[in-house]
C-alpha cells in the first residue's frame, strides 16, 4: 500500500529539509527521500566543512602572528589530519541536529533515491525494498554535482574536485586550482594559508569574476601576498602525467606555459542534477540546464515543484532554503512568493567577500547616473583593534533618489556585514537611510554609514572632498 503524504521532498539538502519542516509547521503529513546525508552537498561536502577548515586556517594564521598583539605563541604548527578531524566533528554535530528537527517536526524521512513516478507520485528505492509515496505535492530538490570541464587528461589520478579536495589528509604540495570563483578561491586560500604551494587559472580576466571589480582587484592582490601564482585571462589546454607529477600546459593571450603540479583542483562549475528523477514520465518541462519554476518554484506541472541548485538559476544554499519555505507555502495554499533581487552571495576567503545587487559597472549600464562611497577598512577603529584592516565597503546607489542598487564588501566580517545591504535593497532604503541609521561603535557594520556618507561627498572619517558638502 503506497506511503501517503501531503509533501514529499525529493532530497533532503538545505532546500529539501528545510521546505519538509516549514510543511511540517504548517501541518502537513510530509516525507523526504534522502540518497546521501541529510544537508545534502552543502552540510557534508560544501559550505559547512569547508568554512570549518578554513577557519583552522585562520587560527593558524592568527597564532603565527601572535606576537603582534602582545601574545607569546612558540611552537606554531599546522595538524592538517586535526583539522579535518575537527571537521568531521561539526559537519557530524550539524546533521544530527536536522534528523532531530525533522523527527520533532513528525517528518518520515526514507534513506534512498527518490524519482517521480507520474502525477502526484514519488518512486524510492531504498536498500531493501522500493517504496511508493503518493503526495499532493512533490518538491524536486535533487541538487547539483561538479561539472568537469572538456580538458584531455581531468580523468588521471590526481585531478580531483572539491569532494575530492576533502578527501585529502594533508596539505598537497602543489596544487594548480582550475576556476577562481567562490569555490576556487577558497580552496586557493585555504591551502595558501596552511604552508602549501598553489597556483590558480582562471578563464576570464578576473578572479571571482561575479564580483565587482574593485573587489576582483583587491582579492587578486591579496591571494598574492598569500603567495598564490594567479593566473587570468588562462586556459588549461592539457593535463598529463609525468610521474610523479602532473604535467598541465597553460596557454595565456596564446602564449603556452607548463606546471608541475601534485594535484589539480577542478572548481569551474557544477550541473544540475536532473536525469533519472522521473521528469519526463511527470510532464515536467526542463533542460541539462536545469527545471523551470515560476515565482511560486511551480514547475510546468502545478503540483511539483523545484528549487535549489536543480533549477540552475543561483546556487546558493540559502537560496535554496528560501525556495525551500516559498514551495512549502505554496503548495499548502499560502501566497508565498521568491525575490531574487536581494540576494547575497558570499566567499569565505580570508578576507571575506560578499556582495548583493548590482556592480558599479552593471549599475551604470542599467541606471546611467549613479553615485559610490567606498570606505577602506584601514579607517575603521574596530578594524584596526581587531588587526585585520584589508578591504572595504563600497555602496553603488542611483543619482536622483539614493536608493541602494549594490552593496559589495571584501574584509572581516563581509559575510555578516552584508545583511544590512540585503535589507535595504529589499525594503528600497536609499543613502539617506543607511547613513542616519545609528550603528554602533566600534564595529565593522560602521562602514556601511561611512560609504553611504562618502557616496554623497560628505564623509566623516575620511578627508572632505573639495566639493563636499
Amino acid at each position: 500500500m503506497p506511503l501517503q503524504a501531503d509533501v514529499c521532498v525529493i532530497g533532503g539538502g538545505p532546500g529539501g529539509y528545510v521546505a519538509a519542516l516549514r510543511a511540517a509547521a504548517l501541518g502537513a503529513q510530509v516525507v523526504v527521500v534522502e540518497n546521501s546525508g541529510l544537508g545534502g552537498v552543502c552540510l557534508n561536502r560544501g559550505c559547512i566543512p569547508s568554512k570549518a577548515l578554513l577557519r583552522s586556517a585562520e587560527v593558524f594564521q592568527l597564532a603565527k602572528k601572535a606576537s603582534s598583539f602582545g601574545v607569546r605563541v612558540k611552537g606554531v604548527e599546522a595538524d592538517y589530519k586535526a583539522m579535518v578531524r575537527r571537521k568531521d566533528r561539526v559537519v557530524g554535530q550539524l546533521g544530527r541536529g536536522i534528523e532531530g528537527l525533522l523527527k520533532a517536526g513528525g517528518v518520515t524521512v526514507l534513506q534512498g533515491t527518490g524519482r517521480l513516478a507520474g502525477a502526484g507520485a514519488v518512486e524510492a528505492s531504498l536498500a531493501d525494498r522500493t517504496e511508493l509515496i503518493t503526495a499532493k505535492s512533490v518538491i524536486v530538490a535533487t541538487g547539483s554535482s561538479s561539472a568537469a570541464p572538456p580538458i584531455p587528461g581531468v580523468d588521471l589520478p590526481g585531478v580531483i574536485d572539491s569532494d575530492g579536495a576533502f578527501e585529502l589528509d594533508e596539505v598537497p604540495e602543489h596544487i594548480l586550482v582550475a576556476g577562481a570563483g567562490a569555490v576556487g578561491v577558497e580552496w586557493a586560500t585555504l591551502f595558501a594559508l596552511l604552508g602549501g604551494q598553489v597556483t590558480l587559472v582562471e578563464m576570464l580576466p578576473r578572479v571571482v569574476p561575479n564580483e565587482d571589480a574593485a573587489v576582483s582587484a583587491a582579492m587578486r592582490k591579496v591571494l598574492v601576498q598569500q603567495g598564490v601564482r594567479v593566473h587570468t585571462g588562462t586556459r588549461i589546454n592539457s593535463i598529463e602525467r609525468a610521474d610523479p607529477h602532473l604535467q598541465v600546459t597553460l596557454a595565456t593571450n596564446g602564449e603556452p606555459e607548463t606546471v608541475q603540479a601534485s594535484h589539480v583542483l577542478l572548481a569551474t562549475g557544477r550541473r544540475a542534477n536532473v536525469a533519472d528523477v522521473g521528469l519526463e514520465s511527470a510532464g515536467v518541462r526542463f533542460t541539462p540546464r536545469g527545471i523551470g519554476v515560476n515565482e511560486h518554484q511551480q514547475t510546468s506541472q502545478p503540483d511539483i515543484y523545484a528549487i535549489g541548485d536543480v533549477i540552475g538559476d543561483k546556487l546558493l544554499a540559502h537560496v535554496a532554503s528560501h525556495q525551500g519555505v516559498v514551495a512549502a507555502e505554496h503548495a499548502l495554499g499560502r501566497p508565498a512568493v521568491y525575490e531574487p533581487n536581494a540576494v547575497p552571495a558570499c566567499t569565505f576567503t580570508h578576507p571575506e567577500i560578499a556582495s548583493v545587487g548590482l556592480t558599479e559597472d552593471a549599475a551604470k549600464e542599467e541606471h546611467g547616473d549613479i553615485q559610490v562611497g567606498m570606505f577602506p577598512f584601514q579607517a575603521l577603529g574596530r578594524a584596526r583593534a581587531y588587526g585585520d584592516t584589508d578591504g572595504f565597503v563600497k555602496i553603488v546607489a542611483g543619482r536622483h533618489y539614493g536608493e541602494i542598487l549594490g552593496m559589495h564588501v571584501i574584509g572581516p566580517g563581509a559575510s555578516d556585514i552584508i545583511a544590512e545591504g540585503v535589507l535595504a535593497i529589499r525594503l528600497e532604503a536609499t543613502l539617506d537611510d543607511l547613513r542616519e541609521t545609528v550603528h554602533a561603535h566600534p564595529t565593522f557594520a560602521e562602514a556601511t554609514a561611512e560609504s553611504a556618507w562618502q557616496a554623497i561627498n560628505a564623509p566623516i572619517h575620511l578627508p572632505l572632498p573639495r566639493n563636499g558638502r
